[in-house]
């Protein structure tokens, strides 16, 4: 197969994962300096609010030999992600860059707080490979092989959970030399042991650093930090020893067998509602508004999405079967992010039902005693039909006279009467069985 077909059969792998994960409306695949050198900067962007992941993607195919391999594939993409960043945020003058669905567009380098850069390396059949690497700045770079990346990113599929998992991961192995060996303990033939002891003694580390080998694979870490609330192993943390051999094996296939964690991933199904409300009803245009919108949505992990969806599917229930004169609304605050439901009748005028559910979020602010700094409408009708979403931000205490004017909308329409505050934990993996829909 032709070289250039073959990386851009690797990049379509990539791009489609990403796409289905994270919602292709904040992937940018082969991105181009257009209206520069018109070259293409990298293989894959994903820009999300103040957060930027640069991936480079290498599909060249793996001939036993790894020192060559290695060159091929690491050496080239560490050189790509450092040309990329240099690009991206110190050229002295505004970089443009296109989405397939979109207008040519300023990348927005004030607004990046967050970058990450990653490797993904498709070659099949490597049995080691470096599990960091630095850019000639000494910044830090994620090599990740093929199902790894599969792996990880349909478990953690989820911007919000993705980038938690990648920042600890840098975090903790910043400092830090790691080979990881992914194969089986008898999938290791002597040529390979060979090439394996040659590449340790030549790959020259600072003495400051600890180096680990890890016989596992990336997702059998993950498993471990998803067992332990979200942390890693503590001998990964240890810096009493120079260098240390991590044995973890079958950590992810040990995950997959628990049923808390089957439980999970039945109870996740409702949290794609969310995902696939922002896809139909919300990213249908560009507009600054609803892009906001969709983003904060999106800001919200997949455990707090589920929360949200199972709500939300339940308070519809309630209401769906309701008189043409219903008008429902329900408040819950997620650290700091405020989100009403609202359910009407299809019946009720619109300019009606516009009023009502401003009265609503406005009232819900005050109730609360403006516990949500932003607040997120979803307002639907019988079958969810006419979706009505929003977004307040930057919300601060009304005035005395809009305070009185709340006062005064409530007590005409006889909320809050009866308000009750219910307060309730969930766990992300249930400790009952789930029953099966």
């Amino acid at each position: 197969m032709d070289p250039i077909e073959k990386g851009n059969i690797g990049e379509e792998f990539v791009n489609e994962i990403a796409f289905n994960s994270f919602l292709e409306y904040w992937c940018y695949p082969s991105p181009k300096d257009e209206y520069g050198d018109k070259k293409e900067i990298c293989d894959l962007l994903i820009l999300f609010g103040e957060n930027l992941i640069i991936i480079s993607v290498k599909n060249y195919e793996f001939k036993e030999f790894y020192s060559r391999y290695f060159r091929r594939t690491i050496d080239k993409a560490v050189k790509q992600i450092y040309g990329a960043e240099r690009k991206l945020f110190n050229s002295n003058r505004d970089i443009y860059i296109k989405h397939p669905k979109r207008e040519i567009e300023r990348f927005p380098k004030e607004k990046i707080k967050n970058v990450h850069r990653l490797i993904i390396n498709l070659g099949e059949g490597v049995k080691f490979y470096p599990f960091n690497q630095e850019t000639k700045d000494e910044k830090f770079i994620t090599l990740w092989d093929k199902e790894a990346y599969q792996t990880i990113i349909q478990e953690l599929d989820t911007i919000p959970d993705f980038l938690e998992y990648l920042t600890k991961r840098e975090a903790l192995f910043e400092d830090k030399s790691v080979t990881i060996l992914p194969g089986e303990e008898d999938d290791f033939p002597p040529e390979t042991m060979k090439q394996f002891w040659e590449y340790e003694q030549n790959h020259s580390t600072p003495k400051e650093r600890q180096r680990i080998i890890v016989s596992g694979t990336e997702h059998d870490i993950l498993a471990y930090y998803l067992k332990n609330q979200r942390s890693f192993p503590e001998y990964f943390q240890s810096d009493e020893y120079d260098g240390m051999f991590v044995q973890i094996d079958g950590n992810w296939r040990d995950y997959n067998q628990r049923e808390q964690v089957k439980d999970k991933r039945e109870l996740d199904k409702d949290s794609y509602f969310l995902d696939e409300l922002v896809k139909r009803e919300i990213l249908t245009s560009h507009d600054e508004k609803a892009v906001e919108l969709a983003t904060a949505l999106m800001s919200f992990n997949r455990f707090t999405r589920r929360i949200i969806s199972t709500n939300f599917l339940e308070f519809f229930d309630a209401y769906k079967d309701s008189g043409k004169d219903s008008f429902a609304r329900r408040y819950g605050d997620f650290n700091g992010v405020g989100v009403v439901y609202v359910f009407y009748a299809q019946e009720l005028p619109q300019e009606m039902v516009n009023t009502l559910i401003s009265i609503a979020m406005e009232s819900f602010c005050f109730y609360s005693n403006y516990k949500s700094k932003s607040m997120i409408l979803i307002a639907t009708t019988t079958e969810f039909r006419q979706f009505k979403m929003g977004l307040m931000k930057d919300i601060v205490p009304f005035s005395n006279e809009k305070e009185k004017q709340i006062k005064k909308d409530i007590k005409t329409l006889g909320w809050f009467t009866h308000h009750q505050e219910i307060n309730f934990t969930e766990k992300e993996y249930p400790d009952k069985e789930v029953k099966k829909k």
